[in-house]
């Protein structure tokens, strides 16, 4: 149970992907939001997904998975929970520095300019800014390959995963189809509100999972 418990708190520390909230933004200021989102959404979970899949089923009959080497996957915890630790403090740290304002002509981000180029466009964007799955992801990988489930529940748990994880996105694809001007209203606020709030808010995501992986690791030495 623990385990699964670990996984979904991975889950929801890897849904705060700023990148993710950014498409989101620009999207619904296009003229066609919805089909953007889908499927940006769609390459991002076929990637995900697929990737995934092939870690965990690469990691089941090794010494991570099987646990016969617990240094390893004791390291694994260590290191990526020291990695956040230190991210989450400099994150900390600058969030009380005034933020410089951006030059008129800064250029936009990758992620904004693939957005803003249309579906296809943005289905390849999903595709590309999910290749390399996240340190968070990567132990939760770990973890589902260590399950001693049937391979479909492993699968199961993947997809669940990463379908958690793009929720900042998914979520205003139906609110969008129910309610579009609110849902553009709330999440231009709710960006707004990361703006002045989000290096905090991160901080915290780091230090706490970051924590919580570190005493795991030290549990499993």
């Amino acid at each position: 149970m623990s385990n699964w418990l670990e996984i979904l708190l991975l889950a929801v520390a890897s849904a705060f992907w700023p990148t993710l909230i950014l498409v989101v933004v620009v999207a619904l200021r296009l003229e066609h939001p919805i089909r953007i989102l889908v499927f940006f959404v769609a390459g991002a979970l076929l990637t995900t997904i697929s990737i995934g899949l092939a870690i965990v089923f690469a990691l089941d009959d090794t010494t991570v998975a099987s646990g016969s080497n617990r240094s390893i996957s004791a390291g694994i915890y260590l290191v990526v929970g020291a990695l956040s630790l230190l991210a989450g403090a400099a994150l900390w740290r600058s969030a009380g520095r005034p933020r410089k304002p951006k030059p008129p002509k800064t250029r936009p981000s990758l992620a904004e300019r693939s957005v803003e180029r249309g579906a296809p466009v943005a289905f390849a964007a999903g595709v590309v800014l999910n290749i390399i799955p996240g340190t968070f992801p990567f132990v939760a990988l770990v973890d589902i390959a260590k399950l001693d489930v049937a391979d479909a529940a492993k699968v199961a748990a993947v997809i669940v995963f990463y379908v958690i994880m793009l929720s900042f996105a998914e979520v205003p694809i139906v609110a969008y189809l129910v309610a579009p001007e609110r849902t553009i209203a709330a999440t231009n606020a709710f960006n707004d509100w990361l703006a002045r709030n989000g290096r905090r808010v991160a901080a915290g995501v780091l230090a706490v999972v970051g924590a919580y992986l570190v005493v795991r690791g030290l549990l499993r030495l």
